[in-house]
């Protein structure tokens, strides 16, 4: 399912200085400052470089006291080449994210379903603008139907369930320390007949945003992480 996910999740709660744009009410953990970008380094459990991205908010729209973001994003194999890039969108409004989960997909894959129908129904995912240790917060959902000359030929559903946040927690990387949020999540898939179920685990910071994400196996055991390795003003 790697493909679908343009970004992980919490890789677009990017909190900056504010703009000169509005904020939305959007403060603590969700300021964000159109042009800034993140960079980050993927890895496997062996510490081995498999990737990098760079995710950059390009365009900020107070509607009404909403704050409308724009992230583009660019991800690159180990040996530098770009394997997908495009755009996601957020809202803030009073602090609290609600991510679109549509736009997370894959745009490559999406433009291939374009003489087709889709249909999609979905539940947005919401981060709110505080956390307490032991919080639950509410799942995300979608679900999207592709069809053809009336018949559906696919259907993918994607949920995003077990949200918890874990605990506070002090994290080092390139980039500096922080003092974060510890959130947790399983993604849950199926498409064609094929289900996985992933477990994550996310720190975010405040005037930052996600500085370390971690995948783990069916085990529990650590696969894969990525951090934040840099800040571009």
């Amino acid at each position: 399912m790697k493909k679908w996910l343009l970004i992980p999740f919490t890789a677009v709660l990017m909190a900056f200085t504010i703009s000169n744009e509005g904020s939305g009410g959007c403060d603590g953990y969700y300021m964000v400052e159109k042009g800034v970008t993140l960079e980050y380094k993927d890895y496997n459990a062996k510490d081995k470089l498999t990737g990098s991205q760079l995710s950059t908010i390009t365009e900020l729209v107070d509607v009404a006291g909403v704050l409308n973001a724009t992230v583009h994003s660019i991800t690159k194999d180990d040996k530098d080449k770009v394997t997908t890039e495009g755009d996601f969108k957020f809202t803030c409004k009073n602090g609290e994210i609600t991510i679109d989960m549509k736009s997370m997909m894959d745009q490559e894959m999406a433009e291939g379903f374009e003489d087709m129908e889709v249909t999609i129904d979905q539940s947005n995912l919401v981060y709110p603008s505080t956390f307490t240790e032991g919080q639950t917060l509410p799942d995300g959902t979608m679900t999207m139907k592709v069809s053809s000359s009336g018949m559906v030929i696919m259907t993918m559903v994607m949920q995003v369930v077990e949200r918890k946040v874990e605990a506070f927690e002090s994290v080092t990387t390139p980039a500096g320390t922080f003092e974060c949020v510890k959130l947790s999540q399983v993604t849950k898939t199926e498409m064609m007949g094929m289900k996985t179920s992933t477990k994550s685990t996310d720190w975010f910071t405040m005037g930052v945003g996600s500085v370390r994400h971690e995948m783990y196996d069916k085990d529990g055991a650590l696969a894969s992480y990525r951090i934040l390795t840099q800040i571009i003003e």
